[in-house]
Protein backbone atom coordinates (compact mmCIF):
# COMPACT_ATOMS: atom_id res chain seq x y z
CA UNK A 1 0.00 0.00 0.00
CA UNK A 2 1.31 3.44 -0.91
CA UNK A 3 2.60 5.88 1.66
CA UNK A 4 0.16 8.83 1.42
CA UNK A 5 1.04 12.38 2.39
CA UNK A 6 -1.91 14.56 3.47
CA UNK A 7 -1.19 18.24 2.79
CA UNK A 8 -3.22 20.78 4.79
CA UNK A 9 -2.65 24.49 5.49
CA UNK A 10 -2.84 24.01 9.28
CA UNK A 11 -3.13 20.91 11.46
CA UNK A 12 -5.04 20.02 13.52
CA UNK A 13 -7.98 22.42 13.19
CA UNK A 14 -10.93 21.79 15.52
CA UNK A 15 -13.55 22.58 12.87
CA UNK A 16 -11.92 20.27 10.31
CA UNK A 17 -12.52 16.92 11.99
CA UNK A 18 -13.06 15.34 8.56
CA UNK A 19 -9.30 15.50 7.90
CA UNK A 20 -8.38 13.44 10.98
CA UNK A 21 -11.30 11.08 10.33
CA UNK A 22 -10.04 10.42 6.79
CA UNK A 23 -6.43 9.96 7.94
CA UNK A 24 -7.39 7.43 10.62
CA UNK A 25 -9.56 5.55 8.12
CA UNK A 26 -6.69 5.41 5.61
CA UNK A 27 -4.41 4.01 8.31
CA UNK A 28 -6.99 1.31 9.09
CA UNK A 29 -7.09 0.54 5.36
CA UNK A 30 -3.39 -0.31 5.46
CA UNK A 31 -1.70 2.92 4.38
CA UNK A 32 1.19 4.67 6.05
CA UNK A 33 0.13 8.32 6.34
CA UNK A 34 2.16 11.45 7.01
CA UNK A 35 0.64 14.89 7.50
CA UNK A 36 2.47 17.73 5.76
CA UNK A 37 1.40 21.19 6.95
CA UNK A 38 2.43 24.83 6.82
CA UNK A 39 1.41 25.32 10.47
CA UNK A 40 1.62 22.63 13.15
CA UNK A 41 -1.03 23.60 15.72
CA UNK A 42 -0.06 20.92 18.26
CA UNK A 43 -1.06 17.40 19.19
CA UNK A 44 -4.36 15.78 18.25
CA UNK A 45 -5.68 13.36 20.84
CA UNK A 46 -7.72 11.45 18.26
CA UNK A 47 -5.06 11.10 15.54
CA UNK A 48 -3.64 7.60 15.01
CA UNK A 49 -0.28 7.35 16.84
CA UNK A 50 1.35 5.94 13.69
CA UNK A 51 0.89 9.25 11.85
CA UNK A 52 3.75 11.76 11.80
CA UNK A 53 3.11 15.49 11.37
CA UNK A 54 5.82 17.38 9.47
CA UNK A 55 5.84 21.18 9.26
CA UNK A 56 7.03 22.77 6.03
CA UNK A 57 10.09 24.90 6.72
CA UNK A 58 10.87 28.26 5.21
CA UNK A 59 13.02 27.70 2.10
CA UNK A 60 16.77 28.18 2.65
CA UNK A 61 19.27 29.38 0.05
CA UNK A 62 21.19 26.11 0.34
CA UNK A 63 18.12 23.94 -0.29
CA UNK A 64 17.18 26.08 -3.28
CA UNK A 65 20.66 25.69 -4.78
CA UNK A 66 20.54 21.92 -4.26
CA UNK A 67 17.08 21.79 -5.82
CA UNK A 68 18.32 23.61 -8.92
CA UNK A 69 20.94 20.95 -9.53
CA UNK A 70 18.29 18.47 -10.66
CA UNK A 71 17.39 20.03 -13.99
CA UNK A 72 14.68 17.54 -14.97
CA UNK A 73 12.88 18.05 -11.63
CA UNK A 74 13.29 21.80 -11.91
CA UNK A 75 11.76 21.72 -15.39
CA UNK A 76 8.72 19.73 -14.16
CA UNK A 77 8.24 22.13 -11.28
CA UNK A 78 8.63 25.24 -13.43
CA UNK A 79 6.13 24.05 -16.05
CA UNK A 80 3.52 23.46 -13.33
CA UNK A 81 4.27 26.67 -11.44
CA UNK A 82 4.12 28.82 -14.57
CA UNK A 83 0.53 27.70 -15.25
CA UNK A 84 -0.72 29.31 -12.04
CA UNK A 85 -1.03 33.09 -11.87
CA UNK A 86 -2.16 33.78 -8.31
CA UNK A 87 1.22 33.04 -6.66
CA UNK A 88 4.58 34.15 -8.10
CA UNK A 89 6.52 31.33 -9.75
CA UNK A 90 9.66 31.82 -7.58
CA UNK A 91 7.54 31.41 -4.41
CA UNK A 92 5.89 28.27 -5.79
CA UNK A 93 9.28 26.77 -6.67
CA UNK A 94 10.83 27.71 -3.33
CA UNK A 95 8.12 26.26 -1.09
CA UNK A 96 7.48 23.47 -3.57
CA UNK A 97 11.10 22.48 -3.13
CA UNK A 98 10.63 22.38 0.67
CA UNK A 99 7.64 20.07 0.21
CA UNK A 100 9.60 17.92 -2.26
CA UNK A 101 12.37 17.50 0.32
CA UNK A 102 9.84 16.29 2.89
CA UNK A 103 8.41 13.88 0.30
CA UNK A 104 11.83 12.42 -0.37
CA UNK A 105 12.92 12.20 3.26
CA UNK A 106 9.69 10.52 4.40
CA UNK A 107 9.37 8.44 1.20
CA UNK A 108 5.83 9.64 0.50
CA UNK A 109 4.50 8.06 -2.70
CA UNK A 110 1.33 10.11 -3.24
CA UNK A 111 0.33 13.58 -2.03
CA UNK A 112 -3.36 14.23 -1.29
CA UNK A 113 -4.14 17.92 -0.72
CA UNK A 114 -7.13 19.12 1.29
CA UNK A 115 -8.52 22.51 0.19
CA UNK A 116 -7.88 24.15 -3.17
CA UNK A 117 -6.41 27.51 -2.27
CA UNK A 118 -2.71 28.41 -2.11
CA UNK A 119 -1.56 25.31 -0.27
CA UNK A 120 -2.67 23.14 -3.19
CA UNK A 121 -0.58 25.18 -5.62
CA UNK A 122 2.50 24.59 -3.48
CA UNK A 123 1.59 20.93 -3.08
CA UNK A 124 1.27 20.41 -6.83
CA UNK A 125 4.69 21.94 -7.50
CA UNK A 126 6.23 19.93 -4.65
CA UNK A 127 4.79 16.69 -6.03
CA UNK A 128 6.01 17.50 -9.54
CA UNK A 129 9.51 18.28 -8.24
CA UNK A 130 9.54 14.99 -6.33
CA UNK A 131 8.04 13.16 -9.33
CA UNK A 132 5.11 11.61 -7.45
CA UNK A 133 1.37 11.67 -8.11
CA UNK A 134 -0.89 14.29 -6.54
CA UNK A 135 -4.62 14.67 -5.88
CA UNK A 136 -6.83 17.31 -4.32
CA UNK A 137 -10.17 17.67 -2.57
CA UNK A 138 -12.40 20.75 -2.50
CA UNK A 139 -14.60 21.80 0.39
CA UNK A 140 -16.35 25.20 0.54
CA UNK A 141 -14.53 28.49 0.99
CA UNK A 142 -11.59 27.27 -1.10
CA UNK A 143 -13.84 26.58 -4.10
CA UNK A 144 -16.54 29.26 -3.91
CA UNK A 145 -14.70 32.24 -2.37
CA UNK A 146 -10.98 31.87 -3.01
CA UNK A 147 -11.24 30.48 -6.53
CA UNK A 148 -7.74 31.37 -7.74
CA UNK A 149 -6.42 29.10 -10.53
CA UNK A 150 -9.00 26.36 -9.87
CA UNK A 151 -9.10 25.14 -13.51
CA UNK A 152 -5.29 25.06 -13.68
CA UNK A 153 -4.97 23.24 -10.38
CA UNK A 154 -7.52 20.63 -11.44
CA UNK A 155 -5.70 20.04 -14.72
CA UNK A 156 -2.40 19.47 -12.90
CA UNK A 157 -3.77 16.92 -10.41
CA UNK A 158 -3.92 13.22 -11.25
CA UNK A 159 -7.45 13.33 -9.88
CA UNK A 160 -9.58 15.75 -7.84
CA UNK A 161 -12.31 14.93 -5.36
CA UNK A 162 -15.61 16.78 -5.06
CA UNK A 163 -17.58 16.26 -1.84
CA UNK A 164 -21.02 16.73 -3.42
CA UNK A 165 -22.63 16.38 -6.84
CA UNK A 166 -22.98 20.12 -7.46
CA UNK A 167 -19.25 20.58 -6.92
CA UNK A 168 -18.48 17.58 -9.15
CA UNK A 169 -20.62 19.11 -11.89
CA UNK A 170 -18.72 22.38 -11.60
CA UNK A 171 -15.32 20.69 -11.72
CA UNK A 172 -16.36 18.62 -14.73
CA UNK A 173 -16.93 21.78 -16.75
CA UNK A 174 -13.22 22.56 -16.61
CA UNK A 175 -11.07 21.05 -19.34
CA UNK A 176 -8.63 18.29 -18.37
CA UNK A 177 -10.15 17.81 -14.92
CA UNK A 178 -10.31 14.25 -13.63
CA UNK A 179 -13.12 14.40 -11.10
CA UNK A 180 -14.16 11.86 -8.49
CA UNK A 181 -17.25 12.22 -6.30
CA UNK A 182 -16.66 11.21 -2.69
CA UNK A 183 -18.87 12.30 0.19
CA UNK A 184 -16.96 12.79 3.43
CA UNK A 185 -17.69 9.97 5.86
CA UNK A 186 -17.98 9.87 9.63
CA UNK A 187 -16.40 7.62 12.21
CA UNK A 188 -19.23 5.26 13.10
CA UNK A 189 -17.30 4.07 16.15
CA UNK A 190 -17.74 7.56 17.66
CA UNK A 191 -21.23 8.38 16.43
CA UNK A 192 -22.86 5.11 17.39
CA UNK A 193 -25.18 6.14 20.20
CA UNK A 194 -28.94 6.31 19.80
CA UNK A 195 -31.79 7.87 21.78
CA UNK A 196 -33.15 5.35 24.27
CA UNK A 197 -36.72 6.58 23.84
CA UNK A 198 -38.98 8.95 21.92
CA UNK A 199 -38.92 12.37 23.61
CA UNK A 200 -42.17 14.33 23.87
CA UNK A 201 -40.43 17.71 24.17
CA UNK A 202 -38.95 19.26 21.02
CA UNK A 203 -35.31 20.11 21.74
CA UNK A 204 -33.38 21.41 18.75
CA UNK A 205 -29.60 21.43 18.44
CA UNK A 206 -27.37 23.62 16.27
CA UNK A 207 -23.66 22.83 15.93
CA UNK A 208 -21.21 25.00 14.02
CA UNK A 209 -19.31 28.25 13.66
CA UNK A 210 -21.46 31.30 14.23
CA UNK A 211 -20.93 32.78 10.79
CA UNK A 212 -23.22 34.01 8.03
CA UNK A 213 -23.30 30.83 5.93
CA UNK A 214 -24.72 28.77 8.82
CA UNK A 215 -28.01 30.68 8.56
CA UNK A 216 -28.81 31.35 12.22
CA UNK A 217 -29.92 34.87 11.26
CA UNK A 218 -32.88 33.18 9.55
CA UNK A 219 -33.47 30.57 12.24
CA UNK A 220 -34.03 33.10 15.04
CA UNK A 221 -37.10 34.79 13.48
CA UNK A 222 -38.33 31.41 12.24
CA UNK A 223 -38.19 30.09 15.79
CA UNK A 224 -40.23 33.09 16.99
CA UNK A 225 -42.92 32.14 14.46
CA UNK A 226 -42.95 28.52 15.64
CA UNK A 227 -43.20 29.48 19.33
CA UNK A 228 -46.64 30.98 18.73
CA UNK A 229 -48.03 27.43 18.56
CA UNK A 230 -45.33 25.08 19.88
CA UNK A 231 -42.95 24.94 22.80
CA UNK A 232 -39.43 24.50 21.45
CA UNK A 233 -35.92 24.99 22.86
CA UNK A 234 -32.77 25.55 20.83
CA UNK A 235 -29.25 24.83 22.09
CA UNK A 236 -26.50 26.47 20.03
CA UNK A 237 -23.10 24.77 20.21
CA UNK A 238 -20.25 26.80 18.75
CA UNK A 239 -18.76 30.25 18.74
CA UNK A 240 -17.73 32.81 16.18
CA UNK A 241 -17.96 36.44 15.11
CA UNK A 242 -21.77 36.55 15.12
CA UNK A 243 -22.15 35.42 18.74
CA UNK A 244 -23.07 38.84 20.18
CA UNK A 245 -25.29 39.75 17.22
CA UNK A 246 -27.24 36.51 17.59
CA UNK A 247 -27.67 36.97 21.34
CA UNK A 248 -28.96 40.48 20.72
CA UNK A 249 -31.33 39.15 18.03
CA UNK A 250 -32.73 36.53 20.42
CA UNK A 251 -33.39 39.22 23.03
CA UNK A 252 -34.91 41.62 20.49
CA UNK A 253 -37.25 38.87 19.27
CA UNK A 254 -38.20 37.95 22.84
CA UNK A 255 -37.07 34.32 22.50
CA UNK A 256 -33.98 34.44 24.73
CA UNK A 257 -35.55 32.02 27.25
CA UNK A 258 -35.87 29.41 24.51
CA UNK A 259 -32.35 29.79 23.10
CA UNK A 260 -29.24 28.64 24.96
CA UNK A 261 -25.75 29.55 23.76
CA UNK A 262 -23.51 26.73 25.00
CA UNK A 263 -20.27 27.83 23.35
CA UNK A 264 -17.78 25.52 21.69
CA UNK A 265 -17.84 21.88 22.74
CA UNK A 266 -15.26 19.15 21.97
CA UNK A 267 -16.10 16.34 19.52
CA UNK A 268 -16.43 13.91 22.44
CA UNK A 269 -19.22 16.03 23.97
CA UNK A 270 -21.03 16.20 20.63
CA UNK A 271 -20.75 12.44 20.09
CA UNK A 272 -22.09 11.76 23.59
CA UNK A 273 -24.87 14.36 23.84
CA UNK A 274 -26.40 14.70 20.36
CA UNK A 275 -28.70 11.74 21.04
CA UNK A 276 -30.46 13.77 23.77
CA UNK A 277 -32.07 16.11 21.23
CA UNK A 278 -35.10 15.77 18.98
CA UNK A 279 -33.36 17.06 15.86
CA UNK A 280 -30.36 18.91 14.54
CA UNK A 281 -31.29 22.15 12.77
CA UNK A 282 -28.83 23.40 10.13
CA UNK A 283 -30.25 26.35 8.14
CA UNK A 284 -27.36 26.60 5.67
CA UNK A 285 -27.32 29.49 3.20
CA UNK A 286 -24.95 31.19 0.77
CA UNK A 287 -23.03 34.05 2.38
CA UNK A 288 -22.69 37.40 0.60
CA UNK A 289 -19.10 36.52 -0.39
CA UNK A 290 -20.24 33.22 -1.93
CA UNK A 291 -19.11 30.99 0.93
CA UNK A 292 -21.26 27.94 1.66
CA UNK A 293 -21.26 24.47 3.21
CA UNK A 294 -20.89 21.74 0.60
CA UNK A 295 -21.09 18.33 2.27
CA UNK A 296 -21.75 19.07 5.94
CA UNK A 297 -20.48 16.38 8.30
CA UNK A 298 -22.65 17.76 11.09
CA UNK A 299 -25.75 16.39 9.34
CA UNK A 300 -24.22 12.93 9.06
CA UNK A 301 -23.00 12.98 12.67
CA UNK A 302 -26.49 13.86 13.88
CA UNK A 303 -28.00 11.09 11.78
CA UNK A 304 -25.37 8.70 13.10
CA UNK A 305 -26.52 9.66 16.60
CA UNK A 306 -30.07 8.68 15.72
CA UNK A 307 -31.80 12.06 15.54
CA UNK A 308 -33.70 13.77 12.73
CA UNK A 309 -32.23 16.67 10.73
CA UNK A 310 -33.83 19.93 9.58
CA UNK A 311 -31.83 21.73 6.93
CA UNK A 312 -31.96 23.51 3.57
CA UNK A 313 -31.77 22.36 -0.04
CA UNK A 314 -28.22 23.66 -0.45
CA UNK A 315 -25.34 21.80 -2.11
CA UNK A 316 -24.58 18.45 -0.47
CA UNK A 317 -27.34 18.80 2.14
CA UNK A 318 -29.92 17.79 -0.46
CA UNK A 319 -27.95 14.59 -1.13
CA UNK A 320 -27.71 13.72 2.55
CA UNK A 321 -31.25 14.42 3.76
CA UNK A 322 -34.44 12.83 2.42
CA UNK A 323 -38.02 12.83 3.70
CA UNK A 324 -37.43 9.67 5.72
CA UNK A 325 -34.73 11.27 7.88
CA UNK A 326 -35.85 14.90 8.16
CA UNK A 327 -37.09 18.01 6.39
CA UNK A 328 -35.51 20.46 3.93
CA UNK A 329 -36.48 24.00 2.96
CA UNK A 330 -35.29 26.83 0.74
CA UNK A 331 -32.09 28.55 1.93
CA UNK A 332 -32.40 32.07 3.39
CA UNK A 333 -36.20 31.76 3.64
CA UNK A 334 -37.66 32.48 7.08
CA UNK A 335 -41.18 31.30 6.26
CA UNK A 336 -39.98 28.10 4.63
CA UNK A 337 -37.77 27.42 7.66
CA UNK A 338 -40.66 28.16 10.01
CA UNK A 339 -42.79 25.63 8.17
CA UNK A 340 -40.38 22.69 8.42
CA UNK A 341 -39.79 23.32 12.13
CA UNK A 342 -43.56 23.54 12.66
CA UNK A 343 -44.13 20.38 10.62
CA UNK A 344 -41.54 18.58 12.73
CA UNK A 345 -43.16 19.75 15.97
CA UNK A 346 -46.52 18.41 14.78
CA UNK A 347 -45.16 14.89 14.33
CA UNK A 348 -45.73 12.42 17.14
CA UNK A 349 -42.73 11.58 19.35
CA UNK A 350 -42.65 8.13 17.72
CA UNK A 351 -42.56 9.63 14.21
CA UNK A 352 -39.66 11.89 15.20
CA UNK A 353 -37.86 8.94 16.77
CA UNK A 354 -38.40 6.85 13.62
CA UNK A 355 -36.87 9.60 11.45
CA UNK A 356 -33.76 9.44 13.60
CA UNK A 357 -33.51 5.68 13.30
CA UNK A 358 -33.92 5.92 9.51
CA UNK A 359 -31.09 8.44 9.44
CA UNK A 360 -28.83 6.16 11.42
CA UNK A 361 -29.34 3.33 8.94
CA UNK A 362 -28.82 5.68 5.97
CA UNK A 363 -25.53 7.04 7.32
CA UNK A 364 -24.26 3.57 8.15
CA UNK A 365 -24.90 2.48 4.58
CA UNK A 366 -23.72 5.54 2.66
CA UNK A 367 -21.34 7.66 4.77
CA UNK A 368 -19.03 5.27 6.61
CA UNK A 369 -15.56 6.89 6.79
CA UNK A 370 -13.85 3.51 6.46
CA UNK A 371 -15.71 2.72 3.22
CA UNK A 372 -15.02 6.21 1.85
CA UNK A 373 -11.31 5.84 2.66
CA UNK A 374 -11.21 2.54 0.80
CA UNK A 375 -12.54 4.30 -2.30
CA UNK A 376 -9.84 6.95 -2.01
CA UNK A 377 -7.26 4.23 -1.43
CA UNK A 378 -8.36 2.42 -4.60
CA UNK A 379 -7.97 5.58 -6.68
CA UNK A 380 -4.50 6.26 -5.27
CA UNK A 381 -3.35 2.68 -5.74
CA UNK A 382 -4.54 2.72 -9.37
CA UNK A 383 -2.23 5.60 -10.33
Amino acid sequence: MKHIGILVPSFPVASETFVVTEINALVKSGHKVTVVTFENMGKSDVLSPSVDVVEISKPSHQSLIMGCLNLSALYRGYISASKMASIPTPSLLAYGNSIAQIIKLTEIEHLHCHFMHGSLAYGIVGAKLANITVSSIGHGHDVYVNQADIPQKLSLCDFSVAVCQDMANQFSRYAQSRVKLLHCGINLECFNQSPSSAYSDVKLLFIGRLVEKKGLQFLMPALKNVLVQHQVTLDIVGDGPLMNDLKFMAEALGIEKNVNFLGRKPPAWIAKNTKNYSALVAPFCIAKNGDRDTGPLVLKEAMGSGIAVLTTELMGAKEIVNQKVGFKCKPSDIMSLSKIVTDFCELSPYQRFTMGQNGKRFVTKHFNARAQAEKLSHWVQAL
